[in-house]
């Protein structure tokens, strides 16, 4: 602190300051060792405020007794710094509260679960199952699931996690566990293609099968063949329930003409019409 400064301020008022600060360092340090364990919990941007205010104070109760001087001598960065007085303790605490700044023992990694890329779709139903340093799981709510206190030791480690939600390709994906603990993770997931696999059996006005006819479907989009025994199975690109027409050749003749209901949970019988 310059020489005028200190010639301004009397012995009986730097007295008082410097026991105001004393007494605010003190009280300061019992906070932090009462809440030690909630101290883990500061955002680093709080932690370092509070950091810079004690080593203010702890350095402010000394400038009343002692010189604060810096001295830079050299070319930029391969200079070298000196300190002295009040200034030193305000770097050494520094120092070593960020060198020795609380870690939390555990945290919750919270999961943000999308549709699609374009995070208009948050995914809601089904599980996802993460591979901490055990397998562990849990529904998605919302678009949202969390693992609550998982050990501090995971943080900016990378981990699999396995979506398993209906309509969705089941892909394992690897992540990384924001080193905060605090950041979200997004996943994004991708759709499955509508799919049904339909089966039916083509017969003739006795009910008995008729082999090797064609069957053609949504006006010829789709088509396949009956076997040796009326039986057919074909994999579809609709969703179950789905109605289609349905028309069926035997040799150039159309025999069945209709519209159908497709569901893989029933089989289809269907019978040609008299020539």
């Amino acid at each position: 602190m310059p020489a005028e400064a200190n010639k301004a301020v009397s012995p009986l008022s730097w007295v008082v300051i410097t026991g105001l600060g004393f007494v605010l360092f003190v009280a300061a340090a019992v906070v932090l060792m009462i809440f030690s364990n909630k101290t883990a919990n500061l955002s680093p941007q709080v932690y370092f405020f509070l950091l810079v205010f004690v080593a203010l104070i702890a350095s402010g109760f000394l400038f009343g007794a002692l010189k604060a001087h810096a001295k830079y001598n050299g070319k930029l960065y391969n200079g070298t710094l000196a300190l002295g007085g009040p200034a030193v303790i305000f770097c050494l605490i520094i120092y070593f509260g960020l060198k020795l700044s609380p870690v939390a023992d555990s945290f919750d990694v919270k999961f943000v679960v999308f549709g699609d890329e374009s995070k208009n779709e948050l995914v809601n139903g089904g599980l996802l199952k993460v591979l901490f340093n055990k397998p562990d799981s849990a529904r998605i709510e919302n678009g949202v699931v969390t693992f609550n206190e998982q050990p501090a030791n995971l943080l900016g480690k990378s981990i699999t996690v396995t979506p398993a939600v209906a309509g969705y390709y089941r892909q394992s994906q690897q992540v990384t566990i924001p080193i905060d603990g605090r950041t979200p993770i997004e996943l994004h997931l991708k759709k499955q293609a509508d799919s049904l696999t339909v089966s039916g059996l083509v017969v003739d006005m006795q009910g008995q099968p008729v082999p090797d006819v064609l069957i053609v479907l949504a006006d010829g989009l789709y088509r396949t063949n009956a076997d040796q025994l009326g039986n057919f199975s074909l994999t579809l690109p609709i969703k179950d329930g789905t109605e289609l027409p349905v028309r069926i050749y035997r040799g150039n003749k159309l025999r069945f003409n209709s519209t159908q209901i497709f569901s893989s949970k029933v089989p289809l019988t269907l019978q040609l019409n008299k020539l």
